[in-house]
């Protein structure tokens, strides 16, 4: 149906629309002429007394994803496409989706994707579409989801549009089946053997496959899989496509469109680049850029994790309005240019968020400094379609990112800092399985290669000493940071009531692991000012001993050898940290705050 909201609605989206014709002839569902020419400016009534309304595909900087599957197998596995525009029709008086519209992101050069790749008239079961029109509304087609088109590559629908048709063949012959455990097990050796497909994407269709079929044993299914890739992975025996074929005996054409050979591009072998030593010393290459010296540069990656109450957004989110601001954060130094931050927070509400953004502004002002909010960008659930983000595992996820961050660059002409919290909320994935980390890892390592820094939030194991999950990712970043409550002998006494105290750690820091810059330190915020301070970490006797310097005694006046403590060697070995840290002059025999 064309009311005169849905052409509104459809103008608002950017869709260039046009009357499309509905005939017994050739003309059928082509667009209206005007003179022997299609037209791009149609008024509103022309549009609304039209039989149909079309959306051209290059004026609306659309393409579509066009389900044509006669046995519409292939229909039933359209709602695993990332949510976008959605059209339909009605099948024996039953509405069925047919069209998914996505917006194609600039500069992205359109990839057709059609299966089977020779198929005569009639034969199509699914394609991609960029050359011409789609019909989205009129007599014969229903609106089913009336969203604006998401921005989104074609090449991040490529495996899932080769599950699509991998799967719809596979629906067709395991409908009345028996012995499932036998089939699926078949399934997820040839997935493990013969296809690079992340297992997230794999247990997605089967358990789809199991809706589809009826079958209530899910989780013994998905063991299935899960287990023959366990096999594939350790050099034990596991099913292969042609074990799959003959237990369905069938001919599994559309499992080609997920083999290994189809999902990678083939390449030419021409040679890794080098240059000689004169060469290489000569060639210019980006030095490290700090924007709050040295814990945040461009093209780095910093993992910070802690457990669930120790502070790490609240830490981050401070550490990323300085970054925005231009302004110093703890001891670590601002080089006077503000720099946009994206910050992407998958667990948080963002009533909760908003209010600590509230906090972070009153902090400025009293501080008479003023937080850059215009540099500052939330990605949070709740403004996000369906509250749902699309797993950083899976292509789209991440895509979805990096075309947040591209439009951030556009608006401030800056790289943004990406902070990701976080990975446990943002991903679908079996931490402790290093196959889920490895594309997540090259990803984040790319995004490096392009200048940007990203820091991404995460949560340690049971016994708290590393981060969660397989040790893969830390091979990668380049800071591991780990946040912890002090113990009741590290806590400063005269921070407790109304502050927030955490122990700041480094695992691994590839340009300052062991020196100044590493040493563990406690970062006290003042939850009413919102103010911090940064201290050395020190025991209560040491403390004592700081306290006593900075109310004025000299070394010789705190050395005791009868109090526990305040040895000689005690006293001098305090004072040396108290020096390295800047808080100890010991040439006038003055100590400082930090």
């Amino acid at each position: 149906m064309i009311t005169n909201d849905n052409v509104q609605k459809f103008k608002s989206y950017g869709l260039v629309l046009t009357p499309v014709n509905k005939t017994d002839d050739q003309w059928d569902k082509s667009p209206v002429t005007k003179n022997g020419s299609w037209s791009y400016d149609w008024t509103d009534q022309e549009l609304l007394d039209a039989n149909r309304l079309g959306a051209f595909h290059k004026e609306s900087g659309i393409y579509d994803v066009d389900f044509d599957d006669k046995s519409y197998n292939a229909h039933k596995f359209i709602d695993l496409l990332p949510r976008t525009l959605t059209i339909g029709k009605k099948v024996n008086g039953k509405v069925i989706a047919t069209h998914k519209l996505y917006k194609l992101p600039e500069n992205v050069k359109f990839k057709e994707y059609h299966y089977p790749k020779a198929a005569k008239k009639g034969e199509t079961v699914i394609e991609t579409l960029a050359g011409t029109q789609t019909i989205i509304a009129g007599v014969d087609r229903v609106i089913i989801d009336n969203v604006e088109p998401t921005v989104l590559d074609p090449a991040a629908l490529d495996t899932d549009l080769r599950m699509i048709a991998a799967f719809s063949e596979l629906l067709k012959h395991t409908i009345n089946l028996d012995q499932r455990n036998h089939f699926y097990f078949r399934l997820g050796g040839a997935l493990a053997s013969q296809t690079d497909i992340p297992m997230p994407t794999r247990l997605k269709y089967v358990e789809k496959l199991c809706d589809l079929t009826n079958d209530n044993e899910v989780k013994n299914r998905l063991s299935c899989i899960e287990r023959q890739q366990n096999n594939y992975e350790s050099g034990k025996d596991c099913y292969s496509i042609k074990e799959l074929a003959e237990f369905l005996d069938t001919n599994l054409k559309g499992f080609d469109e997920i083999k290994k050979t189809n999902i990678e591009e083939k390449k030419t072998a021409a040679g890794i680049k080098f240059y000689n030593g004169h060469q290489f010393v000569v060639k210019d290459f980006p030095e490290p850029e700090y924007l709050l010296n040295p814990i945040v540069a461009k093209g780095q990656i910093r993992q910070v994790f802690a457990k669930a109450g120790t502070g790490k957004t609240l830490y981050c989110l401070h550490e990323a309005a300085a970054v925005a601001s231009g302004v110093d954060f703890l001891k670590y130094k601002h080089n006077g240019h503000k720099t946009p931050v994206l910050y992407v927070e998958g667990e948080m509400d963002s009533a909760s968020i908003k209010k600590r953004i509230f906090d972070i502004q009153d902090a400025y002002e009293m501080a008479g400094e003023e937080l850059n909010m215009n540099f500052m960008f939330f990605a949070t659930l709740a403004i996000q379609d369906h509250m749902h983000f699309e797993s950083l595992t899976k292509e789209v996820g991440r895509l979805n990112v990096e075309i947040a961050a591209k439009e951030i660059e556009k608006l401030t002409k800056i790289k943004p800092v990406i902070y990701l919290d976080n990975i446990t909320a943002l991903t679908l994935m079996q931490e402790k399985e290093g196959a889920d980390w490895v594309e997540l890892m090259h990803w984040l390592s790319r995004l490096r290669n392009k200048g940007y820094h990203v820091t991404f939030l995460h949560h340690p194991t049971k016994e708290g000493a590393t981060a969660s999950g397989s040790n893969i990712k830390e091979r990668s970043i380049d800071i591991d940071m780990k946040l912890t409550t002090p113990d009741e002998k590290e806590s400063v006494e005269d921070y407790e009531d109304n502050h927030t105290q955490m122990t700041i750690s480094f695992l691994k820091w590839r340009e300052h692991m062991n020196t100044t810059h590493s040493k563990e330190r406690t970062a006290i915020i003042n939850r009413t000012t919102g103010s911090w301070l940064l201290f050395p970490k020190l025991s209560k006797t040491q403390r004592k001993i700081w306290n006593q310097l900075k109310a004025g005694k000299l070394p010789a006046q705190i050395i005791d050898n009868k109090k526990e403590g305040m040895s000689k060697a005690n006293v001098y070995k305090t004072i040396k940290i108290l020096v390295q840290e800047g808080l100890y002059d010991e040439e006038n025999k003055q100590s400082g705050n930090y």
